[in-house]
This record gives structure tokens, C-alpha cells and sequence, in this order.
């Protein structure tokens, strides 16, 4: 997936424009030059386009002080890590000083990027982008993002210098006989031991200082004549390079990662237990769909008695509680311990991702779950459930007829999704479910 920065000086629109893509509230918007500091990062399925968007606080080129320092620190290693970069200009400021010396920056990377002036409300406004052409650019976007107006045009542009950002686009050269397997996780959480362990040989580097893996390298593997493709995380740098922001940093490799996988091993390191990071990855690869192992690495490191295995599960089923489904496995990178037991997991949940119920099984289980517990009433409104099919694999996606879905709360939601891992299993698998008016024919996603 490809990753686009969102640069420019303070108060030019990035958060609003950012919010655009993104169909949501994620960035904080105010008018007051500065308030986005750390950088954003989501993944944008936005009118038939998909990539990765940074949003990065104010640029500031020749700043000293130390906020604004860090702040254009965020964005150089957002820089570094896009394929593309957004370039964001206020119609009202005009073509400043300080505008020319961020592109002067931004022209350093050779990278493609995309002219953009923002707060262009009225196409009667666009005559006000002629000043912006003393850059030497040669095409400028003239933009809304906070009405929408002229964003399409951008997509375009970009799509046409990445094509696979769109939703159309399909690579012809995936093998489907080969599972791939991302490994993500923190930083020095034994990530490239793990590879080396499974490759038998030592390929990647491996270093005890965090952020030693820098791009993602695939790496091939038999295990019983099944071929894995390993996704080892990128975009990690140096310590003393990046500072407090390498959580961030790392999180975009993540994302990198976890969009090209079939099945995420998501790493654990057992000597800090589960952390907040270790939840915000966990939350990217539901949001995915993509099936997930848990591995709590550098088992060998922790003192045991004969409940610590126990009370650690007990504890990341607690701080990862919507990951309930993912199956657990104590592992050491360093000596090997239970390794050759990932690759039987890997081949089982990526079979759950896949699996398809047969329509009229289904349907006789809702009978069964459904007189159980009965739908919510709302309104005074008796619901009822029609019909239920599964409409997708990867992950398993169900549609359900109904003629009051506004009905469902999330309670009663989760309920028929527990049912189903109980009758059906989806070992490692998010499900998805679906509620559909019968009489609108429209669906309404809750997952």
C-alpha cells in the first residue's frame, strides 16, 4: 500500500483535509497555527482510492525552538517514509517565503509532488492560485478540504502516478498457492530473530538497538512443502535519529506490513507484557480483516513458576479483549522454543479466513441462536430475521435480512458473532457481520 504525506506550514488545512480522506474526525482541527503536532496516520478508502496518509504538524524549515523543531523533524521522516508527498498551500497567505523554502526541502527527495492550494470555496477563487506558479511548479490542485471541491482531481493525479492505489487495480503476478505473513510489532520485540529462526540461517539483520530493520524485505520459505512469503516490519530508524517519535514511525511500517499479509503475527515481548502500541497495531490488523496470531516472544527471559503462562494469558485476554479469537503462542526467537509451532497456526488460521458456510447450515443456526435470545425490540417494533448468508471470505462476512435493523444494538451483535465462533469456528479470524433492511435492500455495517 502506498503512503502519502500531507505537508505544509501551520494552518494551511492539513487536519481538514486529512479528515476528508479519512470520512472522520481524526485530527484535531482549530485555527490556531500549530495544534497538530504529533503526525496521524490511517489507512483512506476514500471514493474508490486506498493508500496510507500521514499527517504531519506545521512545517517550519528554519525554526530553533524546540516544539516547532520537533514538529519539522515529524515531517522529514514523513518524507522519508512516503512514495508520494501532498504539498499544502493557503490561498490566503499566498506563495510566501516560507512556502518556497519547504519545497525547496521537498523537491530534495525527488519524489512526486502534488501542488495544493487550499481554501478555494468558489470556483470563481481559482484565479487566485496564478501567484502560486512562481514556484516553477508545473500543475497546481486548486482545493476545498473542508467542502470537498476539487479533491477527486487530486486522487486522479496521484492514481495516475500509482495505480494501484485504486480500488481497481489488481496484481496479476499474486500467487495464491503461498500464504503470506506479516510480522509486526515494537520495536527490538525479536521481529528478524523470528525470520532468521524460520529461514534457519541468519538473513536479516538482527541488533539489540531498536529500529535496525529500515525497508520491509519478503523473504520465501518451505514448511512441509507449503510455501511463506515472511513480511518483516520496515521503516524503523536508528534511536538517536528518531527519538520519542519511533512509536509513530513504526506504526506506518506496520501498516505497511499488514496490507499485503494473509496472517499477522503480531509480537509480543513477555518481559514488558502488552502495552499501548502493542494495542494500536492489534487494532489496525482487525480493522484489515486480516487473521492474527499472538506471539509473546523472549519466553526464555521471564522467570516462571507454574501459573505464569496462565496469568499472562489472563492479562493480554484483558488489554486485548477484542482480539478474544487470536490464538496464543509462547515462543523464544533467541533458542527456537515452540518456533516450529507457528507455522501450523499460520496454516490453520489462514484456513479460517477462508472457510464458507454453507447457506442453509446458517440459517439453521439463527434459527437456533435467534430462539435463544431473541432480537431487540425497538420502538415497539418486533424484530425479525429473514434470512443469512455469507457474502465474502477473508475476513468472513455475513449478511442478515431483517426487517428492523436499526434494531440491533452492539450488544445483541456480538452475541450472534460469539454464536458463530461457537458453532463455526473462525480460529484467528475477525468476522463481519451485516444487517439488511429486507424491505430498503440496504446494509449497514457493524463489525
Amino acid at each position: 500500500m502506498k503512503i502519502f504525506a500531507l505537508v505544509g506550514k501551520p494552518n494551511v488545512g492539513k487536519s481538514t483535509l486529512f479528515n476528508r480522506f479519512a470520512g472522520k474526525r481524526l485530527a484535531i482541527v482549530h485555527e490556531m497555527p500549530g495544534v497538530t503536532r504529533d503526525r496521524n496516520t490511517a489507512i483512506i478508502n476514500y471514493k474508490g482510492f486506498s493508500f496510507i496518509l500521514i499527517d504531519t504538524g506545521g512545517f517550519e524549515p528554519d525554526t530553533r525552538e524546540i516544539i516547532p523543531q520537533k514538529m519539522k523533524e515529524q515531517s522529514q521522516l514523513a518524507i522519508e517514509e512516503a512514495d508520494g508527498i501532498i504539498f499544502l498551500l493557503d490561498k490566503y497567505s499566498g506563495w510566501t517565503p516560507q512556502d518556497q523554502s519547504i519545497y525547496n526541502l521537498l523537491r530534495k527527495s525527488e519524489k512526486p509532488i502534488y501542488f495544493t492550494v487550499n481554501k478555494i470555496d468558489n470556483p470563481k477563487h481559482e484565479q487566485a492560485i496564478a501567484e502560486f506558479y512562481e514556484s516553477g511548479c508545473s500543475e497546481i490542485f486548486a482545493i476545498s478540504a473542508e467542502h470537498g471541491i476539487g479533491v477527486y482531481d487530486l486522487l486522479e493525479s496521484m492514481q495516475h502516478d500509482f495505480p494501484e492505489i485504486s480500488d481497481d487495480f489488481s496484481d496479476g503476478d499474486e500467487d495464491d498457492d503461498i500464504t503470506s505473513v506479516a510480522i509486526v510489532g515494537r520495536p527490538n520485540a525479536g521481529k528478524s530473530s523470528l525470520v532468521n529462526q524460520f529461514l534457519g540461517k541468519a538473513k536479516q539483520i538482527v541488533h539489540d538497538e531498536p529500529g535496525t530493520t529500515r525497508d520491509p524485505v519478503d523473504n520465501f520459505c518451505k514448511h512441509y512443502g507449503k510455501t511463506f512469503r515472511l513480511i518483516d516490519t520496515a521503516g524503523i530508524r536508528k534511536k538517536s535519529r528518531v527519538s520519542f517519535l519511533i512509536d509513530k514511525y513504526s506504526m506506518v511500517a506496520a501498516l505497511k506490513s499488514i496490507e499485503r499479509s494473509d496472517v499477522v503475527l503480531l509480537m509480543i515481548d513477555a518481559t514488558d507484557g502488552v502495552v499501548d502500541q502493542d494495542a494500536k497495531i492489534a487494532g489496525y490488523i482487525l480493522d484489515r480483516g486480516k487473521g492474527i496470531i499472538l506471539i509473546v516472544n523472549k519466553w526464555d527471559l521471564v522467570e516462571k513458576d507454574g501459573k505464569t503462562m496462565d496469568q499472562m494469558k489472563l492479562d493480554i485476554r484483558d488489554k486485548l479483549r477484542f482480539l478474544d479469537f487470536a490464538p496464543i503462542i509462547f515462543v523464544s526467537a533467541k533458542t527456537g522454543q515452540r518456533v516450529d509451532k507457528i507455522f501450523s497456526l499460520v496454516n490453520e488460521v489462514n484456513s479460517e479466513c477462508k472457510k464458507r458456510i454453507q447457506t442453509s447450515d446458517l440459517n439453521q443456526i439463527m434459527e437456533t441462536v435467534t430462539a435463544r435470545h431473541t432480537p431487540p425490540v425497538k420502538l415497539g417494533k418486533k424484530t425479525k430475521i429473514f434470512y443469512s448468508t455469507q457474502v465474502s471470505t477473508r475476513p468472513p462476512t455475513f449478511m442478515i435480512s431483517t426487517n428492523n435493523p436499526k434494531a440491533i444494538n452492539s450488544s445483541y451483535h456480538n452475541y450472534i458473532i460469539k454464536q458463530f465462533r461457537y458453532f463455526f469456528g473462525f480460529k484467528g479470524s475477525p468476522i463481519r457481520v451485516l444487517w439488511r433492511d429486507k424491505t430498503k435492500k440496504t446494509g449497514q455495517e457493524e463489525s
